[in-house]
């Protein structure tokens, strides 16, 4: 926060940055409502739910074209320029007949746009190393983690309701959200003159330092700074892990409520809507309070935490039947994450070299979703085809055995250091 409130040039960036995060909240679950009044609507809902994941995949491929790009000041208006263009277009699209080409090609729009916002995002990776001092980069990253879980929780919220009271016009929604977008650039073309001398200062880096390669040998070098970096090594097998279950712990509690109304807080939408709130909050807090008990905690410990979280859950469901436990555990969960998540950023962007900072971020993004599908494969198939509670002790089981994997490794590293 001290730093967002004293170095302009960080704070227009990430004004910038909030409004794309704005858009992008409003319109993904709109998307969705859009999506299942069309005559086809159970095949675009699950469409539209899908897409939702892939411009993840293309995210070390677009990583590596902001590395290259020359002028990234230029590039971060005209991205966001493009957005809205895009967004104007989709405006105009939904007021025509409804059919499967025309869903396809709003679709193929969304996810260009979504790509486009994780390429102006990654442009100013670059910035931030260059403007922001290595001992609040932390605090910095917390405290943008923080804004961008506070935008998701209001906006897909204000999202809903605003539609409610435009009568479902969804090209009128759609033509705000460009303006979002709009807005982000120009927040950027007021400052240019401010942010000028910190986009001279990345070029001459760019120009001393050489970027030749091609995306195939960033990816293996890239791929080689993982490998050989025990805690970017050991945080992307933790996040693969992770990630695994908590992508669909969401899903499952929301099926376990349909069939155990003795878990239910008031009602049903109440109960599921708790579930979001209480991950996001705790999200928010722990991004935000950057000075707590866990500051001088190391990053394996904060990893076993999670996973003691995470293995309470089925625990908590099944065994003690207390959905405010469950609700509170989510909460420590998410206040963990948010303790976990800046601290990667932070040590990312002060430790690769500014040139590989984008194919960096989008490597990393997509190896940690990498175990998303696979989480819903195994516990979302197991409550389909068999029951909840066989899928929710299969869940607590695999979480189990991660706390163990956590527990060994960490004695291991202890060990390591006293030998030394």
């Amino acid at each position: 926060m001290n730093t967002y409130l004293h170095n302009k040039e960080y704070r227009i960036l990430t004004n910038a940055n909030l409004l794309n995060a704005v858009g992008n909240s409003l319109f993904n679950i709109v998307f969705i409502v859009y999506a299942s009044t069309l005559p086809f609507n159970t095949l675009a809902v699950s469409l539209a739910s899908i897409t939702i994941f892939i411009p993840s995949l293309f995210q070390p491929l677009v990583g590596h074209r902001a590395d290259k790009t020359k002028e990234k000041l230029k590039w971060n208006i005209y991205s966001r320029l493009i957005q809205f263009l895009l967004f104007s277009f989709l405006a105009f699209l939904i007021l025509l007949k409804p059919s499967f080409l025309l869903f396809s090609v709003l679709l193929l729009i969304n996810v260009v746009a979504d790509c486009l916002g994780f390429f102006s995002s990654t442009l100013q990776l670059s910035f931030i190393k260059e403007l922001v001092d290595e001992e609040s980069l932390r605090d910095v990253m917390g405290f943008q983690n923080a804004m961008f879980t506070l935008i998701q929780l209001i906006f897909q919220g204000l999202g809903a309701f605003l539609l409610v009271q435009l009568n479902y016009n969804f090209s009128l929604f759609a033509g705000i959200n460009a303006v979002t977008f709009l807005l982000a650039a120009l927040v950027i073309m007021t400052s240019y003159s401010l942010l000028k001398p910190c986009n001279d200062s990345l070029k001459i880096t760019e120009n001393t330092v050489g970027q030749s390669n091609s995306f195939v040998e960033d990816f293996k070098e890239v791929t080689t700074i993982f490998m050989k970096n025990p805690f970017l090594k050991m945080i992307i097998s933790f996040a693969v892990l992770i990630n695994l279950l908590t992508s669909t712990s969401e899903s499952l509690l929301n099926i376990s409520l349909l069939t155990k109304e003795y878990l239910w807080i008031g009602n049903l939408p109440n109960s599921i809507a708790l579930i979001g709130i209480f991950i996001s909050v705790g999200l928010l807090i722990g991004s935000l309070w950057t000075k707590d008990f866990l500051r001088n905690v190391s990053s394996s410990s904060i990893i076993s935490l999670i996973l003691v979280n995470i293995t309470l859950i089925p625990i908590l469901l099944i065994l003690v039947k207390s959905f405010i436990l469950v609700l509170i555990s989510l909460f420590t969960l998410g206040y963990l994450i948010g303790k976990l998540n800046p601290r990667v950023s932070a040590f990312m962007i002060s430790e690769v070299p500014q040139e590989k900072l984008g194919i960096t971020s989008g490597v990393f993004s997509t190896l940690v979703m990498a175990g998303a599908p696979i989480g819903q494969l195994i516990f979302l198939g197991t409550a389909n085809v068999f029951n909840d509670t066989l899928s929710w002790w299969l869940y607590g089981g695999i979480a189990l055995i991660f706390l163990s994997i956590s527990l060994v490794s960490k004695r291991k590293e202890r060990t390591a250091v006293e030998t030394l």
